[in-house]
């Protein structure tokens, strides 16, 4: 486990399990490898908005739709953050292991509702090959995040069930006899 997680939950007096897996890089691969529901397993993405960065956590399952999250962030523009800056982010983890907890990193959270639909969460512990379960309400309490509905299931985005409204283009005016 990631040392700097470690003294992030025994300073807070954190209830978990210690879990050692085959290494995988992906959250959704994570979770398969420890038989995990992706609904159940944290997945931590690093979002560049207007005053640095926020971190947004997800189900694995799912995808970050960032106009709802722009919504909870409640101004300017917002994109995911390059594999540069997520390193100079979170420069002493291994990616896609970052744990799903701000705070150690100084970053305002969201943390999607759906990853709170059952008992316990599962997480990365910092790197490949280590996870970290608790029940919901610790990993809620540890997270400090703000909670909001922006996650989209990857089935619902695989079967294009989700539409998105189109930008409509700007129009010239026309004059009367003009095609």
């Amino acid at each position: 486990m990631y040392q700097r997680l470690h003294e992030f939950l025994a300073s807070r007096q954190a209830s978990y399990t210690t879990i050692s897996h085959p290494a995988a890089v992906t959250a959704q691969e994570q979770a398969a490898v420890m038989h995990v529901p992706g609904r159940s397993f944290a997945k931590v993405l690093i979002v560049k908005e207007r005053d640095g960065f926020v971190m947004a956590i997800v189900p694995a399952a799912t995808d970050l739709d960032l106009d709802r999250l722009k919504g909870l962030i409640g101004h300017g523009d917002i994109r995911l953050a390059s594999v540069e800056e997520v390193r100079a982010v979170v420069p002493d983890c291994a990616a896609g292991s970052i744990p799903p907890f701000g705070a150690m990193y100084g970053l305002r959270a969201f943390l999607d509702r759906g990853l709170l639909a059952g008992p316990e969460v599962t997480m990365p512990a910092g790197d490949p090959g280590s996870a970290i379960r608790m029940r919901w309400t610790e990993f809620e309490r540890l997270a400090e995040a703000r909670a909001g509905d922006f996650a989209i299931p990857q089935s619902m985005v695989a079967a294009g069930g989700i539409v998105r409204p189109r930008r409509r283009r700007a129009r010239a005016a026309s004059t009367p006899g003009t095609t």
